[in-house]
């Protein structure tokens, strides 16, 4: 899929009402008909954010039409090979629980492509409580050791580090590689942070330009060749330290940074608005308030693998109208109803990486005066509270554990150097991207693989035991 030439700004103008006309044919699910009407649309005189808001909705339709295209019986019938007594009304009780994501063509439900994969990864335990009718019985409260032993290691040493290898690499499909053009490639790289003290470079497959930005990458710039693999090798150290919270050691004075609206995402609507307050009932402490929003969220939203972000025009209020939502897309909206409060509050994200491998992942901090930035990991802690897991869940209100690797530390920062071409998510940096001189690369073009080579425990190095 091509992406349009793009001015990183550009992206704000998601915010703006489509016409509705355009709405009709986005919200009936006739993608073809969205773009013919589109199409005519931008071939009249429009003022430039409504034109760049159409451009931006061109691509939204075009990916929605591509990556959902599996019918309820199709879906019904694949699941039917690992858990025999699922029935239609099993299925779509699963929807209704927000664990799977969907559009609606002629009222009929038509899921991601992935949608079968992402039910196996995210509610298996729900579906192996079927009984002979095809309905769901509460699973059994579930403990994860690793989460426990590692909380209980932090708080004995105030907390805990480790040091990795890491690989990332990209490469072109062979069918998208252009001879000889230039192409620039934007590999994530671990941020600047406090989380970690320590990155070192080992290797690169081309010559690199390392960003000091909040979507830190490393860069190549070279000519494109057929089975060329562009990849960087570092080392880095990622330290989590722990933190015992008490609302009567906040400070009466706190600061204004990170609270204002960030447009598309970030965006204080009247439902957004009227929900914070609510939820926060005329509390005044900014630490009860934050862990309020952290309750709600972890109690209404369920995990949903998600389409792409550039598919979704307003995230929070899709997570919370919709109840359903992944890592980011919960840690979006708990970002944004914290600001409506005045809690400074921004994003952070990147991989978690341990023995399993690495699989991207988002999470929040909030700035509570006189601790300072605090992590939060919304969807962590509503896996937690749905296993019964009591513990865990206040634990990932404050607390993380050091098996990250951070690449992001906010939302929508613009590369360095910065892309001509849309991003395939203009929000968040955790697999790379790529472009030509003279055309965007986007989904379905690029082949990525991460590999963690090595990792090896040093919290005697960062957090000593006191003699």
């Amino acid at each position: 899929m091509k992406m349009i030439r793009f001015d990183e700004e550009d992206i704000r103008f998601l915010a703006v009402e489509l016409p509705d006309s355009v709405k009709y044919y986005h919200f009936s699910g006739d993608f073809d008909g969205e773009t013919s009407e589109i199409d005519r649309l931008l071939k009249k005189d429009l003022p430039h954010a409504l034109k760049k808001r159409l451009e931006i909705e061109r691509v939204i339709a075009e990916g929605l039409k591509r990556d959902y295209n599996t019918d309820f019986d199709t879906l019904l019938n694949r699941l039917r090979g690992d858990f025999p007594r699922i029935q239609p009304h099993t299925l779509k009780a699963l929807t209704e629980l927000g664990g799977v994501d969907f559009i609606l063509r002629n009222g009929q439900y038509y899921f991601q492509n992935s949608a079968y994969a992402n039910i196996l990864v995210t509610r298996t335990d729900l579906l192996k409580t079927l009984d002979e009718y095809g309905n769901f019985h509460e699973p059994s409260p579930h403990i994860y050791e690793g989460q426990h032993t590692n909380a209980a290691i932090m708080k004995e040493r105030g907390g805990r580090a480790f040091k990795y290898t890491v690989s990332m690499e990209l490469s072109v499909n062979t069918e998208h590689v252009k001879e000889g053009k230039e192409i620039t490639v934007h590999l994530p790289y671990p941020a600047i942070c406090d989380e970690q003290p320590m990155t070192e470079l080992l290797e690169s497959s081309h010559p690199i330009t390392v960003s000091s930005s909040d979507h830190r990458t490393a860069a190549i710039k070279t000519q494109a060749k057929k089975g060329e693999k562009y990849f960087v090798t570092f080392r880095y150290v990622n330290r989590a330290r722990y933190t015992e919270l008490d609302p009567q050691k906040v400070s009466s004075k706190q600061p204004t940074f990170f609270t204002d609206e960030k447009l598309p995402q970030i965006r204080f609507t009247p439902f957004l608005k009227e929900l914070a307050h609510g939820i926060c009932d005329g509390e005044s402490n900014p630490l009860i308030m934050a862990k309020k929003i952290y309750d709600h969220l972890t109690d209404h939203i369920h995990y949903s693998y998600m389409r792409d972000y550039l598919y979704i025009a307003n995230i929070p209020e899709f997570a919370l109208l919709n109840g359903r939502g992944d890592c980011g897309v919960q840690a979006i909206a708990f970002i944004t109803l914290c600001r409506i409060m005045g809690i400074p509050a921004r994003w952070q994200s990147g991989c978690t990486v341990d023995g399993d491998g690495i699989g991207s992942h988002d999470w929040a901090q909030i700035y509570i005066s006189p601790y300072g930035w605090i992590p939060v990991d919304i969807s962590y802690g509503g896996g937690a509270h749905r296993r019964r897991d009591e513990e865990m869940r206040n634990y990932f209100f404050g607390n993380l554990s050091p098996f990250r690797m951070v690449t992001c530390n906010d939302i929508q920062v613009p590369f360095d150097p910065q892309k001509k071409f849309m991003r395939m998510d203009p929000y968040d940096n955790q697999v790379g991207e790529a472009e030509y001189s003279d055309e965007g690369l986007g989904f379905g073009t690029l082949h990525v693989m991460r590999k963690l080579i090595s990792m090896e425990d040093v919290t005697d190095e960062y957090f000593p035991i006191p003699k």
